[in-house]
Parts: structure tokens; sequence; C-alpha cells
């Protein structure tokens, strides 16, 4: 088949276990999109749990489809680093856009607030009660960890729960 490559464009963020890049993903046909991919350190790419949990990360969301999930496009392997294709955010977390707030003395408007949490509400119902497409039982799925860094606001307003790293979830393998 048509082998796709990325172009890395520059990194985006940085956690624990590895890095998340904006890039170009270009196929042989000539179609190119922007995507962001999470890449694993290499200290970890030996690390069978690790490697497992970021797998199973993937494959949860390849099931979940939400408006307020980060949708996972693919799994993949780059220079021998396991990797995920997420959909290209652009917009500021919910940490970052509460101390912006604070710096600048504003509070926090009650009412996006609200639209935030409903949104997280939604994400959270949808993960654990969502059924997959492809069919079969709810993949109750529990974050585990959200908080202010995890929650992501577009610069269209949209909501997105990210970074399910650390969930457990009850899937057939």
């Amino acid at each position: 088949g048509a082998r796709r490559r990325f172009r890395f464009i520059k990194e985006i963020a940085e956690g624990g276990f590895g890095k998340v890049f904006l890039a170009e993903q270009l196929s042989a046909d000539g179609f190119s999109r922007i995507v962001a991919i999470k890449l694993l350190h290499s200290k970890w790419s030996s690390h069978d749990e690790v490697v497992m949990r970021t797998r199973d990360e993937a494959r949860l969301l390849g099931l979940i489809r939400h408006q307020h999930i980060v949708r996972v496009e693919d799994l993949t392997s780059i220079d021998g680093k396991c990797a995920i294709v997420m959909e290209y955010l652009e917009g500021v977390d919910l940490k970052g856009m509460m101390g912006f707030l604070r710096e600048k003395g504003i509070v926090f408007p009650r009412g996006a607030l609200f639209e935030i949490m409903i949104g997280v509400a939604g994400a959270l119902d949808a993960a654990y009660n969502g059924r997959p497409l492809q069919g079969g039982d709810p993949l109750n799925v529990i974050h585990r960890d959200i908080k202010p860094s995890n929650i992501f606001v577009t610069v269209n307003a949209a909501i997105k729960v990210l970074d399910f790293g650390t969930a457990r979830a009850n899937f057939a393998e």
C-alpha cells in the first residue's frame, strides 16, 4: 500500500512519557493534512507496560467518537518509537486559561465555566456509557486524570478532553 510520511513542524507539548508535535501527514497521492503526533520518549520504548498503556490509550480513543474527546486517527511507529496520530487542536488548556485570567485579575466567567464543565461531563459520560460504532458493550472507560491541563478549549470554543493515558477500561483484548 501507499506509505504515508510525516513532516514534523514543531514541538507543542512535553510530558513525562513523551512529546507532542505538530506535523504534516503526507500520503503518496499528494494528500496532506495537519495532525498532532504524540511520540513516546525513547527511554520508554523498551518499557512494555508504558508501550502497552500508550497503545491501549490509542485503541480506546479509536473506539470512542465524541465531539468533546480528542480524536485519534492512528497508532503507528516512527523511528522505532510508539506514536499516536491525533487531530491537531489549536487553542489553550484550562490551566493556561486560568493562569492568564488570574494574572489579569479577571474572574473566570461563570457561563464559560459551565459550558466547559458540561462538555467535560459529556465526554466522560460518552467514554463510560458510549457504545463503539463497531458494536458491542459500553467501554466503561474511566479517565482517572481529569485536571485543568487535560481540558482544552480550541480557538473555535470547542471543548476537548485530552490524555486518556491513565484510563481504565473494560475491552476485549
